[in-house]
């Protein structure tokens, strides 16, 4: 099994759709992840959530290419085991 992780994502661009967040917390639960914050912030938007290494990554590969509603410019994605 693997080992449980915490990812921040942080996304930029034009991602401030009103349906992102519903959208987002849809996915995660589909990769089954838990946790699953968004929080707007001044550069853009702040996703976070636990779960597995590789469902962490593929919900960040998820999140940057977005729902039609939104154009992210740049995603970065940081990871940290939970103890």
């Amino acid at each position: 099994m693997s080992e449980m992780m915490s990812a921040q994502i942080h996304l930029t661009g034009d991602v401030h759709s009103v349906d992102f967040p519903q959208w987002i917390a849809r996915h995660a639960r589909k990769l089954g992840l838990d946790r699953v914050t968004t929080q707007q912030v001044p550069t853009g938007l702040e996703v976070t959530a636990v779960g597995a290494d590789e469902m962490l990554q593929a919900l960040a590969l998820g999140v940057s290419l977005g729902p039609e509603s939104v154009l992210v410019e740049t995603m970065s994605i940081t990871t940290v085991a939970c103890n």
